[in-house]
């Protein structure tokens, strides 16, 4: 082989050495509901001009009991954030990936911005860290929902149930309260003697989210019954107060800012359990001991 040969062949093999490492691509593991792939490559392309880099890069957003967190590894760098937003903790991402991998064009690009104006070096203050900027926690959010369902238990029987209900929530924690209403429903014996029942009343509940669009709640409900005799010689009403610990949870199938949408189920332990009857007979209906809801909502968040 000649030795122009032998000069072309080892050319060629010096550019692909030096093409291997410009080509190392960024891998990233992103939940859907914190951003993608493209969306975290197109702003290290604003900012990079490039997003090819010379060692490998991964960036992993994994949700945790108290938030999200965020591993940032280029080579054999690695960063590691904890917050409850995962927006902020992307943001923050980008800021770590663009430090980690030119971090002497980083100092170039603040050395050469001239100051705006003179500040005195005691009165001068840094510019907050990325960890600084991913900590800082998100104002609480109010959903405002209405929903329907079936009631079974606390009337004599299963009834329609409507709800409106208001949440003030944090990251993954939260307060709900609302009123319900119960359709009436009647009870009959054998001898034409009953009650036709109605109850409206409120509710209060800790709500807690163990993972996205999944939330559960522990709080307690009451009920103003009110009932109107069937049967008696002259007209009868009566009125009384249930109240109920309740453990409920419920799914999001859609959630699309500002709406969103929830099913659930809810269980109630009625401690107080009123009881109507009729005087000179006997008692046409007493609250049962359990009783439960399922129902459907639709939202919106603010």
């Amino acid at each position: 082989m000649s030795p122009s040969s032998w000069l072309a062949v080892a050319f060629g093999l010096l550019s692909g050495l030096v093409a291997l490492p410009a080509g190392a691509a960024i891998s990233a593991q992103i939940p859907t509901e914190c951003g993608s792939l493209p969306e975290f490559e197109q702003e290290l392309e604003q900012r990079l001009g490039n997003v090819s880099t010379p060692e490998a890069t991964r960036v992993t957003l994994t949700p945790e009991a108290a938030g999200y967190q965020l591993v940032v590894e280029v080579g054999s760098q690695r960063r590691e954030l904890h917050d409850a937003s995962c927006q902020e903790l992307l943001r923050a991402a980008v800021v770590i990936t663009l430090a980690l991998l030119e971090p002497e064009r980083e100092d170039v690009t603040v050395k050469a911005e001239p100051p705006a104006r003179s500040t005195p070096p005691e009165l001068s203050a840094p510019p907050p860290s990325p960890t600084a900027q991913a900590s800082q926690r998100t104002p609480p959010k109010l959903a405002l929902g209405a929903g329907a369902g079936a009631h079974i238990g606390t009337l004599p029987k299963a009834t329609l149930m409507l709800e409106f209900d208001a949440q003030l929530k944090w990251a993954r924690v939260g307060v709900a309260l609302g009123f319900r209403y119960l359709l009436p429903t009647s009870s009959v014996d054998e001898r034409g003697y009953g009650a036709r029942i109605g109850a409206a009343g409120g509710h209060v509940a800790f709500v807690f989210e163990p993972w996205h669009r999944v939330q559960t709640r522990l709080g307690v409900a009451t009920y103003y019954l009110s009932a109107s005799g069937i049967g008696a010689s002259l007209p009868l009403d009566g009125s009384a107060w249930e109240v109920s610990p309740t453990l409920g949870a419920s799914f999001t199938p859609f959630e699309r800012p500002p709406f969103w949408t929830r099913v659930g189920l809810e269980g109630q332990l009625n401690l107080i359990r009123p009881l109507f009857e009729i005087r000179n007979y006997h008692e046409v209906f007493q609250v049962p001991g359990a009783s439960g809801s399922a129902l459907a909502h639709l939202g919106v968040v603010f």
